[in-house]
Formats: C-alpha cells, sequence, structure tokens
C-alpha cells in the first residue's frame, strides 16, 4: 500500500467511525413528544420543556435531562407563538411552583407553533422551538 492510500484510508475512518456510532453514542432527545401534563416536550438546552396551552393560558413546565421537574422559581421565559396568523409575546412567569404561566391575547390553537425563550436561575438562555 502506499503511503497517500494509508492517510485517505485513515481519515475515511476518522470521519465514518464517529458518524455511524453517533446513533448509539448521543442522548435520545425529546421533540415534540407527549408530556406529562398533557403538551408537547422539545429540547432547551440542558432542560427539556412541556408546553400546555387551554383557551388563553399557557404554561410551562421544565425539567431536567432525566425528565425530572424542576422548580419554575428563579426562571423566566417568553414564548413568542403564532396566534391567529400573528406573532405574539406572551411574557412567562412562575406560578404554583412547578410551570411558568402566561395569558395569550387570544385563544391558543391546539398545536401552538413558536419559540420559548428561556433563561435559567443561573443566567444560561435556551430556546425551545415548538413546530
Amino acid at each position: 500500500m502506499t503511503r497517500r492510500r494509508i492517510i485517505l484510508g485513515a481519515a475515511a475512518l476518522a470521519i465514518a467511525v464517529p458518524w455511524t456510532l453517533g446513533a448509539a453514542v448521543l442522548p435520545a432527545r425529546a421533540h415534540d413528544a407527549k408530556g406529562p401534563n398533557g403538551g408537547r416536550v422539545t429540547d432547551a438546552g440542558k432542560y427539556h420543556v412541556e408546553l400546555v396551552g387551554k383557551g388563553t393560558r399557557l404554561d410551562v413546565f421544565v425539567s431536567d435531562a432525566n425528565d425530572a421537574p424542576l422548580p419554575a422559581t428563579g426562571f423566566k421565559a417568553l414564548a413568542i407563538l403564532v396566534i391567529e396568523g400573528k406573532s405574539q409575546r406572551i411574557p412567562l412567569q412562575p406560578e404554583g411552583g412547578d410551570r411558568l404561566t402566561g395569558t395569550a391575547p387570544a385563544p391558543l390553537p391546539s398545536t401552538p407553533k413558536g419559540v420559548v425563550q428561556l433563561t435559567a436561575p443561573d443566567g444560561t438562555v435556551a430556546q425551545a422551538r415548538f413546530n
């Protein structure tokens, strides 16, 4: 074998092995899965965010990577959702210890689409996308 073939073969392995193992090595992502409160769950950085809308009330529940619920105290959030064809900003505040709550200007669709921007107690910011 020539030196060039050895180098090209090694480079191909360096690219192929991590790529093929990626599905087995990476943790499963929550993406628009059904949550314990009846809403859709997706990732936001190291957190999972569940979006639950009923009427004009919007609730967001936050859990850790192991799906353990986290207290809402110290979290801040802003939901930017499409409601009746328009982008609406809904500030969310901690309520009841386990959720962030806000009020939409109009009734929410059954599966709201948009983004929840989450600010953790340590100041880190993450986004949860709901499509």
